[in-house]
């Protein structure tokens, strides 16, 4: 079985879209790594028994016929994989006259989950690792400390001074930050 490990974050939130912001704890994944083309090519030639020059020819060739069908108006399906399509963003025009292309801000690369897909993300096994609070949610680089031990039962408070602040061994962006504070910046 699948397993994704969370980390409580606390972050600035806003309550209700009122005007007043506050402190919050949300819920991130950790993530260990981006996994690199070659390193998936290998991974596919080990589970399929393709070698992996081929696989890496075909890894190829159908990343560029889905971005070549996705930059000329095409939606891509991969098989209980999902949907790639894109979107526009733009601003809103009051009256046809004032309707065009200058409305465009950007355009965005969309995926719709399969329901295969979806199914096996309900069915993931998800842990806990520990809840972090942030030292000054004003600041720009935020720093964390941990304030609870892994554990899904309970809160536990940390072994050590409580205004000790202790480095994860992986926050939230995956990497590491020698702060001199002894946290970890998110």
């Amino acid at each position: 079985m699948s397993k994704i490990v969370v980390k409580s974050l606390e972050q600035n939130v806003n309550y209700l879209k009122s005007d007043s912001v506050e402190g919050g704890y949300k819920l991130y994944p950790v993530r260990y790594s981006t996994i690199k083309g070659n390193s998936l090519v290998e991974s596919c030639s080990k589970n399929s028994y393709v070698p992996k020059a081929y696989m890496e020819a075909a890894l190829v060739a159908i990343v560029e016929a889905i971005e070549n069908h996705l930059l000329n108006g095409h939606s891509i399906e991969l098989p209980d994989f999902g949907i790639f399509s894109i979107s526009c963003e733009s601003t809103v025009a009051k009256t046809a006259a004032e309707a065009g292309v200058h409305q465009l801000r950007g355009l965005k690369i969309n995926f719709r989950p399969s329901t295969t897909l979806k199914t096996k993300l309900d069915n993931v096994d998800v842990e806990l690792d520990g809840v972090w609070k942030c030292l000054d949610l004003t600041a720009e680089n935020k720093v964390y400390e941990r304030v609870t031990n892994t554990s899904n039962e309970g809160v536990e408070l940390p072994e050590g001074d409580e205004n000790e602040a202790v480095e994860p061994n992986n926050p939230s962006n995956g990497e590491n930050s020698g702060n001199g504070g002894g946290g970890f910046e998110g």
